[in-house]
């Protein structure tokens, strides 16, 4: 039987890989990555990305034992439910990002305002980062992936095969997540402690990433010929914006380095 299940756990485990790459995914670990540094929360902005997937493939292994033996299909009220969710959430992203952004004389990393404030708070003591994870798993296609699990071979498996599953495809998407929050956390440590005047541009950044891909899962869901063509997109989506956002800070880095460099010559 272990032979028979190690192809589905490793398909399962490149799916939650993939999954861990959905943009909104990305757009909400950055998200809640700089609004931990922002208020200094160094080390702890470095785990955002993992506790993040942990909530969300909590909820999804939850649901799957929970559905496991049931034949009823998923409302589709669902879609708008988890849209409204991801949507609302970085939108606030956004706002905080951009307030930090456009504030004058902001000569240091430390954020300021009610939005701000707010949103550490939502992915600090208030509210872990864990159960903004939970929240963006209350969506058709995270459920899908769920009744998925709750039906493999109905009949053969044992409920005990379907935690696995689940467990197997949290664990790919933790990597994902993980990674993608560790890797930002990283950039942008490393950017702020070069210039912190600076960091006014990583925020904004931030921002129009988030509003982006707000805006991307409207279109998503009102347009059918866009839809097609982002889901065609695949795990590239995610890629791309990883990829972008690692040049970003990259150069800005790059370039933050020669302005400190061309100083010091000119003294």
């Amino acid at each position: 039987m272990a032979l028979n299940l190690a192809p589905s756990l490793a398909l399962v485990g490149m799916l939650g890989f993939r999954h861990g790459f959905d943009a909104d995914h990305i757009a909400a670990v950055d998200g809640m990555t700089r609004a931990r540094q922002l208020h200094h929360s160094y080390w702890s902005a470095r785990r955002v990305g993992l506790q993040f997937a942990l909530g969300h493939s909590a909820a999804i292994l939850a649901a799957s034992l929970l559905l496991y033996g049931q034949s009823a299909a998923l409302p589709q009220w669902l879609d708008g439910l988890g849209l409204a969710i991801s949507t609302c959430f970085l939108l606030f992203i956004a706002a905080s990002n951009a307030g930090h952004a456009l504030r004058p004389g902001a000569a240091s990393v430390a954020a300021s305002g009610p939005v701000a404030a707010l949103l550490f708070r939502l992915s600090g003591g208030n509210l872990h980062p864990a159960l903004v994870g939970m929240a963006f798993a209350m969506s058709f296609d995270s459920l899908g992936q769920a009744m998925f699990f709750a039906s493999h071979q109905a009949g053969a498996s044992s409920i005990w095969v379907v935690a696995l599953m689940a467990a197997v495809f949290g664990c790919g998407m933790m990597f994902a997540d993980a990674s993608n929050g560790a890797l930002l956390a990283w950039f942008a440590n490393r950017s702020d402690r070069i210039a912190r005047q600076a960091s006014r541009l990583s925020s904004a950044f931030i921002a129009l990433l988030a509003l982006l891909t707000a805006g991307a899962g409207m279109l998503r869901e009102f347009r059918g010929g866009f839809a097609q063509a982002w889901d065609a997109l695949g795990i590239w989506t995610g890629v791309g914006l990883l990829c972008v956002t690692s040049l970003f800070y990259t150069g800005r880095i790059l370039l933050q380095r020669a302005r400190l460099h061309g100083a010091e010559a000119a003294r």
